[in-house]
């Protein structure tokens, strides 16, 4: 909670979960933002199977909110709800949030998803560098939403290859599911790190870094509050 936080007279209380990275980057990305509401921060950790699994279930997404909605009304001395939902996600925190918008109900609640170098899949063959269906239906469905102005959806990628599909790949089947042109840009993130292209569909929001490292994979995670200051404040 961002210091002195005092929740809305009505009680309705908006919500920010992040997976992967770090309790204590996320709490940082998430101050910087600028945002309303409380921030969740997932302590889940390792491969997309590490934080796919536990959200399979879709009541234990919904425990978990419950079990925060408690932890704030005691807080706050009254009762409170979370209202809108966003959801940032790094590397492999795509997997959680894969699993959720499999489900009608948190694809309904969720507001705002934003991607910082993450979603990944299979290929579709060996020789078919093109990524499954099945494993990108749901963002697909909410890149779609977004366009039409119903979600937001802010996307960031470098250009570091992966034997699966990479986030440049599953990127590019978002953009192309929106139609999305792209512009060829000369500016920089905040941090200084050059921004490639960018296309823009409605709210669906897609930017690329053409480096290639590692290094690119953790500027991203930092480029988290930007995206929202940019498009989901």
């Amino acid at each position: 909670m961002p210091e002195g936080f005092r929740a809305p007279d009505d009680g309705i209380v908006p919500l920010c979960v992040h997976f992967q990275g770090g309790a204590k980057a996320a709490a940082e990305n998430f101050m910087r933002s600028g945002q309303r509401g409380v921030l969740i921060a997932s302590t889940l950790s390792g491969r997309s199977g590490a934080f796919s699994t536990p959200y399979r279930e879709p009541a234990a997404f919904a425990q978990l909110l419950a079990d925060g909605e408690r932890a704030l009304s005691q807080q706050q001395g009254r009762e409170v709800k979370f209202g809108a939902i966003s959801i940032s996600f790094f590397s492999a925190g795509y997997g959680a949030v894969r699993e959720l918008l499999k489900d009608p109900t948190w694809f309904a609640r969720i507001d705002t998803l934003v991607s910082a170098d993450s979603m990944y899949a299979t290929v579709v063959a060996p020789a078919v560098r093109a990524p499954r269906i099945e494993d990108c239906e749901g963002f697909v469905r909410f890149a779609q939403a977004a366009a039409r102005g119903e979600k937001t959806f802010v996307v960031a990628y470098g250009m570091y290859p992966t034997d699966y599909a990479s986030t440049s790949e599953t990127a590019a089947l978002l953009c192309a599911s929106v139609a999305g042109k792209w512009t060829q840009c000369v500016t920089f993130t905040e941090r200084g790190v050059p921004i490639a292209r960018e296309s823009h569909v409605g709210s669906f929001h897609c930017y690329e870094f053409a480096e290639a490292t590692a290094g690119i994979h953790v500027d991203l995670l930092y480029f988290v509050p930007e995206m929202f200051t940019r498009h989901a404040r």
